[in-house]
């Protein structure tokens, strides 16, 4: 599964870095804009399939992608 940030995410090189250092395996990628600009502005954010998710801080939204990801 790829995991996709939107490149305006202020937050999403703390996340990325995360992500590649313990789950080099899990496929990133950079949108232009997921059109949730009242979330981004003031959380860190991604998308897992359809489903976006929404951190509280940079280590949230990691647990929450990984948990997504590697949970069934």
């Amino acid at each position: 599964m790829k995991v996709k940030f939107c490149k305006h995410n202020k937050w999403n090189d703390a996340v990325i870095t995360m992500i590649t250092e313990t789950h080099p395996n899990i496929k990133i990628s950079i949108k232009k804009c997921f059109g949730k600009c009242h979330k981004c502005k003031s959380h860190p954010i991604a998308m897992v399939g359809k489903e976006l998710l929404v951190g509280v801080d940079e280590e949230d939204l990691y647990n929450t992608i990984i948990s997504k990801l590697l949970i069934p």
